[in-house]
């Protein structure tokens, strides 16, 4: 997007503004719906204000929808919630600065913009905001600075700008230990904007949303090149429209979705490519799945929806729509069995999250684990471990200690109401040692601890949460405070290893335990380089995983010192 326009207003000012309006405006205007304003007016759709006002993105660099015709209807769309699953440099972050200062000057919106940090917050204060005011006379007129008169409130700051009588907010997305985010303190905004949400706190967004207050807009925008699945953006893309970019066969009119998979014919068993279109050309192209003749990936298509009707509107631009990006280079990222460089690939080039192999578990994997018995108490000492995930209901596993196989045997797995509940079950099935997530509601955890005195009941944080032992080790216990200090990466490890290596077995009936396989497909295990060089290992994921933590804290419990063996 940030390319030079094949006419330039240097060259020839009139027939540039003709080229955009001929290719665009007619397509601008089709269905557009009133845009909502804190106080009524017509204001100019974003399209046309940009081709209007913003020209050049920043100086020498101008706005060409004609090379990117997939970002129109992108510009056009006026829903209320819009999602970006996209790859990198495809356009959207220069989009979302556009909206957003189209909403202050044209709809009297205040705006905040979260982006991952505070030094993002800066950057973009140089790299973007200033050049787009020095490529722009009318936007830099109507930007309020510090030297405003009296009678004006004027702002000049790296996390404030006024933009005639509104405000536009930057905010780096940091959320302290305790959950709050005082950057984000009394801002009550019409709209917010997220941008690059894979790389910000999760918690930014929803605290975020809270800002929206009662305004009449309440519009929210999120952006990001996708991570890992079920994480971050590919989470918010799950319950959108879906809408992919179809364009038609020059050859035999079918319409179809770019995708790698027309271009590259033949895989590996390393999934790397070894023949694709325009190979002996020393080039690569998207080939018609009809036909087979090559396709015009830069014509002029349609975004489709794969779920109509949703009220969240979601787009997934990809570098394949892009005239500057050479489809070959695009080929060749995904020559590499290096899991960080795959990952590369998928998110900035395909805008697709990447799971790395052997990251989760399948269904494969825990079917693998089932064998034919049926949950309920056993008529021996089973010296039975429990884990308890608190939430809205409580998630509980019961196990056994290990047999002469050393498999251990899964005697419950369900959700219950109360604490009364998870103490019926401790009597029911002799439970020797109880596990219960600390967090969030510690109050009513250690109420039920307190009626337990024969030490069977612990509390458990896991490590860089809160913690009630300081002590190091992947698993401390405190016995004078009943709680368990546990390192979450480590005892998760733990937890998914004994499935791999199908020692935690499962009865033949656990597939009608309601959402069980869900919650432990949830968690992806990844490796991430820090800024020093050094690989952590953690595991992430935005879906419900509850019987997954209950797992571990029943893996955890059968730690303890004083019960059984692990």
């Amino acid at each position: 997007m940030v390319s030079p326009a094949p006419i330039t207003p240097a060259t020839n000012q009139l027939a540039y503004k003709r080229q955009i309006a001929s290719a665009l405006m007619k397509k601008a205007r089709r269905q557009q719906r009133p845009l909502p304003t804190r106080r009524g007016g017509n204001p100019l759709d974003l399209l046309t204000w940009n081709c209007r006002y913003r020209q050049q993105l920043r100086p020498g660099e101008w706005f060409d929808l004609p090379n990117h015709k997939y970002l129109v209807d992108m510009f056009v769309e006026v829903a209320r919630e819009i999602v970006y699953m996209k790859a990198g440099q495809i356009g959207v972050s220069e989009l979302l600065i556009s909206y957003a200062l189209h909403a202050c000057d044209q709809r009297s919106a205040d705006v905040l913009y979260l982006m991952p940090t505070n030094t993002d917050v800066s950057d973009f204060g140089q790299s973007r905001f200033g050049p787009a005011l020095e490529a722009s006379p009318y936007l830099a007129s109507i930007v309020v600075g510090a030297s405003a008169s009296k009678n004006q409130r004027g702002a000049d700051k790296v996390t404030l700008k006024r933009i005639r009588e509104n405000f536009l907010y930057l905010r780096g997305g940091s959320v302290g230990n305790d959950g709050r985010a005082r950057q984000l303190k009394s801002i009550p905004v019409d709209i917010l904007v997220g941008d690059e949400i894979d790389e910000m706190d999760e918690r930014a967004m929803p605290i975020g949303r809270k800002r929206l207050g009662h305004s009449p807009i309440k519009e929210v925008r999120q952006a990001s090149t996708p991570t890992y699945h079920g994480v971050g953006i590919h989470a918010q893309w799950e319950v959108s429209d879906q809408r992919e970019w179809f364009v038609p066969c020059p050859h035999c009119g079918k319409w179809q979705q770019l995708d790698i998979k027309n271009i590259v014919q033949v895989w590996d068993d390393l999934e790397r490519p070894i023949v694709w279109h325009g190979q002996e050309d020393d080039r690569a192209y998207i080939a018609c799945t009809k036909c087979s003749k090559e396709l015009d990936r830069l014509a002029k298509g349609e975004w489709v929806p794969r779920y109509p009707g949703r009220s969240v509107v979601g787009f997934h631009p990809t570098k394949l729509m892009s005239g500057h990006t050479p489809l070959l280079a695009v080929v060749l990222n995904f020559n590499t069995v290096d899991e960080t460089s795959r990952r590369e690939a998928f998110n900035q080039d395909l805008g697709l999250p990447y799971t790395p192999k052997g990251g989760r578990l399948t269904v494969e994997d825990l079917r693998a684990c089932e064998r034919e018995f049926a949950h309920g108490p056993v008529d021996y000492d089973a010296g039975a471990a429990m884990g308890v995930d608190v939430g809205k209901l409580l998630h509980v596993v019961i196990r056994a200690r290990p047999d002469g196989k050393g498999e251990r045997r899964q005697l419950f797995a369900g959700a219950v109401m109360n604490f009364d509940e998870v103490g019926r079950l401790m009597h029911q099935y002799q439970v020797a040692t109880c596990v219960i997530d600390a967090l969030p509601e510690t109050r009513s955890a250690r109420a039920f601890q307190a009626g337990h005195t024969d030490k069977k009941v612990w509390l458990c944080h896991y490590v860089g949460t809160e913690s009630g032992a300081k002590k190091s080790g992947p698993v401390q216990w405190d016995a004078r405070h009943g709680n368990v200090n546990a390192d979450r990466t480590w005892t998760l490890d733990i937890t998914f290893s004994r499935f791999y290596d199908k020692s935690n077995i499962l009865p033949a009936n656990i597939r009608g335990v309601v959402d069980y396989h869900k919650h432990l497909l949830a968690p992806v295990r990844v490796v991430e380089t820090k800024p020093d060089g050094t690989a952590v290992a953690r595991y992430v994921g935005d879906a419900d995983d509850h019987f997954a933590h209950a797992e571990n804290y029943c893996a955890i419990a059968a730690m303890r010192p004083t019960g059984w063996a692990r």
